[in-house]
């Protein structure tokens, strides 16, 4: 609900915004929110928002977490919103979500403001490229920023569960083109079967669907568009861009190709990993190739460092940090931050009856077996001095676990017999594939909870037209 009083000054134009200045004040409407999560833990790492003002002009913007706590404001994508004080710095790294050179970054003291909508803010702009477009500039330009596409929805079928590796998950392929030239998409999970939805609801056909901040992958040496966590797909959407383009369409005399009959194919079962005792393992270590993967199941009988149990790792490579002069230094980016990611690491002692073993359990087990973080100890119990090993984790000792282990190019050179537990596991290898306990879930919103704890399961969020995205920060 917006606010009751918009604050009658003039604002600043988005296009005029630059680095001199933190004193900024805009009008602009959130188009799309996201969350950037690290890929292998699901840590949140910063909230993401496409903004647009009155001038059709967008900017990216980005908040970390803390941030977002500190402001205390609730967000939603589709809101219009006053922005005052805040930080505009270059555009840097790939996959950027508009071609604009600069973004903004809030700040602690960042004022948001929620407002009525503005009929003069349009509520979308997409910086579109068509099918025909693409060629090998555009195989070049997706090194650099995320994509906008549109297009006819061709060879269409609903989508379907296939096995992977992690069990039975929804994809979803068609053809998107522009009466020449023809590029494949394809789509996993929540997404998928959103997309499908609203594609059998639509009543004018063919369809036409803008991919809103895509990537551009290749699949068997194939063009092809893949979704991001930023991905909106927009099915007909009541714009201008989208009549003239079926318009011209129409004058050329395009057809929708019938749908090509094929037949009905059983994909084979993922391999299945391979589950091998300790002593099999040490004692065969050469047969193995580096970054194999396999299944142990073994007892916790004891914690071998129980004063080193965290660590500063990097945002990107998760090695761990120095310390230089206030900052923290990654040596294998190379890149500095201004904190550093608090991460499990505990060094346990493996026994499985046959042999026992040192191993390293990551943060991303560590999570799940003691269902908390190294933040939430930490601010639970910020009399005890940081080294000092919670009993939550000290409880872990004497469990059973199933964990998958990823093998170095020291163990299979036969150097070390210290195994790093890439993930916890569930179930029996008997009979049946083992379960992770990662699961793929939807993000539909930023609850205070979910900032609090910093750990989400990320699945690529479905379009905005049937799902509100909100960063929520109770006051």
């Amino acid at each position: 609900m917006a606010e009751s009083s918009e604050v009658n000054a003039m604002f600043d134009h988005l296009a005029d915004l630059e680095k001199s200045r933190t004193d900024w004040k805009i009008k602009a409407w959130v188009t799309r929110l996201w969350p950037t999560n690290n890929a292998e833990s699901g840590v949140v790492k910063g909230f993401n928002l496409i903004l647009l003002d009155n001038d059709n002009y967008h900017l990216h913007a980005y908040v970390y977490p803390d941030t977002w706590k500190a402001i205390g404001k609730d967000v939603k994508e589709g809101g219009v919103y006053i922005f005052e004080g805040f930080q505009v710095r270059d555009t840097y790294g790939r996959l950027r979500p508009v071609s604009t050179n600069i973004d903004l970054r809030f700040l602690n003291s960042t004022k948001i403001q929620a407002v009525e909508e503005d009929i003069m803010i349009p509520k979308h702009k997409f910086e579109i490229m068509e099918v025909g477009d693409f060629s090998n500039k555009v195989v070049s330009l997706r090194l650099m920023r995320m994509l906008n596409v549109m297009g006819m929805i061709e060879e269409w079928e609903p989508a379907s569960r296939v096995p992977t590796r992690y069990g039975e998950r929804e994809t979803l392929r068609f053809k998107l083109s522009d009466g020449r030239v023809v590029l494949g998409v394809c789509l996993w999970g929540e997404l998928a079967v959103t997309v499908s939805n609203e594609y059998e609801s639509e009543k004018k056909k063919p369809v036409v669907a803008i991919i809103a901040s895509s990537k551009l992958t290749t699949f068997r040496q194939e063009l092809q568009i893949g979704a991001l966590p930023s991905t909106r797909i927009y099915l007909n959407l009541n714009i201008e861009a989208v009549e003239v383009f079926r318009k011209r369409l129409e004058e050329e005399g395009y057809k929708s190709p019938a749908a090509p009959i094929r037949p009905t194919i059983t994909p084979p079962p993922a391999s299945p990993l391979l589950m091998f005792s300790l002593k099999h393992l040490t004692e065969n270590l050469t047969s193995f190739s580096e970054k194999n993967t396999v299944m142990v199941t073994f007892k916790i009988s004891d914690i071998e460092d129980k004063e080193n149990w965290w660590y500063y790792a990097c945002q990107s490579c998760h090695e761990e940090l120095e310390k230089v002069d206030r900052k923290y230094k990654c040596t294998v980016c190379p890149r500095s931050f201004s904190y550093g990611e608090k991460r499990f690491q505990l060094l346990v002692l493996a026994d499985d009856n046959s042999f026992a073993s040192t191993v390293v359990l990551t943060d991303r087990v560590v999570k799940r077996l003691a269902k908390t973080t190294v933040t939430n100890l930490m601010n639970s119990s910020k009399e005890a001095p940081n080294s000092e090993m919670p009993p939550v984790l000290r409880n872990i000792v004497g469990k059973t676990v199933t964990v998958k282990i990823s093998l170095s190019k020291s163990n299979v050179a036969g150097d070390s017999n210290i195994y790093k537990v890439v993930d916890l596991c569930e179930g029996s290898v008997s009979g049946k594939k083992v379960a992770e306990y990662s699961p793929i879930t939807k993000f539909p919103s930023f609850e205070q909870s979910q900032t609090d704890d910093y750990v989400v399961c990320l699945e690529t969020p479905t379009s905005s037209d049937s799902v509100s995205k909100k960063i929520k920060m109770e006051p």
